[in-house]
């Protein structure tokens, strides 16, 4: 018995490595990811992926290379800026979807939104703790870990966000681009290397045009944090601002390019929006109200496992956290400008797609706020004398993980919406039960069935719909614009959803 309670004693007190902590984060960010990732191979085109993706196969068909396919992909965008709607960049990613090489291929569209999603949260949480805090590289690689697990595994909506390739790239491709972007006017506000810099300016000057012609969250928060950025590094005096006006003037011209399109008209005239006025005061609010619905005890949950690990890295940190209330009403005042457009342009706070960009710029924020906060109170608690900074950092308690982790399958277990909440979760739940190859195998029986068809086709209602990957079905009705998208890929004059027994 002696022997027993000496290793659970052990077991209690045993503080590991950061360096290993660092490793087993990765590694759990990883495996929460390989779920999304296996789910992808059975994703399917569906809408408006046939309407943007038609020009370039169009041209295509005339020629099969990549200078057609760019030559389509201009066309189309010409064409949607005069017609429909003037985000360009956009436009862009939508019609050159590797599906338009083949369908086979649209998966590839899938990889790489969960992909760049990732990588672009990883390297600007890691260019804030590495480069403007100066962290320790095993601290911030848990934190980069754990930033990636909640922006992905709390995704709003991962079917719109990641198995939609047209609404995906839309706004969690664009805004993933304007987080890269975003981490490079960083690192040219505090970086030294001339030649690093030189490499930092090509690419923002890219990624001002991609952002500026995004979808209007990511074109208007983009716009905004640029000149925050530039006003800040005026603020300290730092001259390497200055690096900053070239891509923030081409970001403005884009997004000039963007919202003066004539396409914005015809789009508005199917909606009613708000004035500007009631259109940002209302976005205060909506912030507030969908607050919780971004977090809840899922999000408090992740916080306080990471608490921890902040609060020992910040021990050997010089940063000067200062003036925490001020970033804590910009952040929230950024955060609501992502409910702007939206309740501009339609009156409403926004569809599933475009709240997936408003809830990932709030769950940065908060972990950016969680860290200056811990900063702020670290540094007021020693200037009091509460504690000593240099004293030997001692590491998290295991235990302390152990039963963070069981809180958070507690809140799991209890949690109604499972499915819903977590992206992991759903995504293993439809691959494990066969429900995905199943949806699949209906989608290539129903391809055959259209391809071997005449000129109108009739085909079966899907039998199985998982909720990740099946944004909806085909309607009785060929005249609907779901149907009609579907034939005009496939060159038919028709295409009809119905069961044998309707009428």
């Amino acid at each position: 018995m002696k022997l027993i309670w000496e290793k659970i004693k052990k077991v209690v007190l045993w503080r590991p490595d950061m360096r290993l902590v660092a490793v087993l984060a990765t590694l759990a960010m990883l495996l929460l990811i390989i779920p999304l990732l296996r789910i992808a191979l059975y994703t399917v085109p569906w809408y408006d992926d046939y309407n943007y993706g038609k020009f370039v196969k169009n041209f295509l068909t005339e020629e099969y290379s990549l200078g057609s396919a760019l030559r389509g992909a201009k066309y189309c965008v010409r064409t949607m800026w005069y017609a429909w709607q003037g985000t360009f960049s956009s436009i862009f990613f939508m019609c050159m979807g590797p599906f338009v090489w083949d369908t086979s291929y649209y998966y590839l569209g899938s990889l790489f939104l969960i992909l760049l999603f990732s990588v672009s949260v990883y390297v600007f949480t890691g260019v804030l703790l590495r480069r403007v805090l100066k962290a320790e590289r095993s601290y911030s690689l848990v934190l980069q870990a754990a930033a990636v697990a909640i922006a992905v595994v709390f995704i709003h909506s991962d079917r719109a966000g990641f198995y939609w390739y047209n609404s995906g790239v839309h706004y969690v491709g664009m805004h993933s681009f304007l987080l890269l972007t975003a981490a490079a006017w960083v690192v040219l506000l505090i970086g030294k290397k001339t030649w690093s810099s030189i490499l930092l300016m090509i690419w923002t000057l890219i990624g001002a045009v991609l952002g500026g012609g995004a979808n209007f969250v990511t074109a208007l928060q983009g716009i905004v944090l640029v000149v925050s950025i530039i006003v800040l590094g005026a603020f300290l005096r730092n001259k390497r601002c200055l690096l900053l006006i070239p891509s923030a003037a081409v970001y403005a011209y884009a997004l000039y390019i963007n919202v003066s399109a004539p396409g914005n008209n015809v789009r508005g005239a199917f909606f009613q929006g708000l004035d500007p006025i009631t259109s940002i005061m209302r976005s205060f609010s909506e912030g507030f109200l969908h607050m919780w619905t971004f977090t809840g005890l899922r999000m408090l949950s992740a916080m306080l496992l990471i608490l921890p690990v902040i609060w020992k890295m910040l021990k050997k940190v010089e940063f000067n956290f200062r003036y925490p209330g001020l970033v804590l009403l910009w952040s929230y005042c950024f955060y609501a400008t992502g409910f702007t457009p939206s309740l501009y342009s339609m009156g409403d706070p926004g569809l599933g797609r475009t709240l997936n960009a408003v809830k990932i710029t709030l769950q940065i924020l908060i972990l950016m706020n969680e860290v200056y906060w811990l900063g702020w109170l670290q540094q007021k608690a020693v200037k009091m004398e509460i504690i000593n900074r240099d004293q030997e950092r001692k590491a998290v308690p295991f235990m302390f993980y152990l039963g963070m982790g069981g809180l958070i399958l507690l809140i799991f277990a209890v949690d109604p919406y499972q499915a819903h909440h977590y992206s992991s979760f759903r995504a293993y739940y439809y691959v494990h039960t066969g429900e995905a190859y199943e949806f699949y195998k209906e989608y290539l029986a129903r391809v055959e069935m259209i391809e071997n068809g005449g000129d109108i086709v009739v085909v079966p209602p899907y039998h199985f719909t998982p909720a990740p990957i099946c944004v909806s079905d085909l309607f009785s009705d060929p005249a609907r614009e779901e149907n009609a998208s579907m034939a005009g890929w496939y060159d038919k004059q028709a295409i009809i959803c119905k069961t044998d027994d309707a009428e």
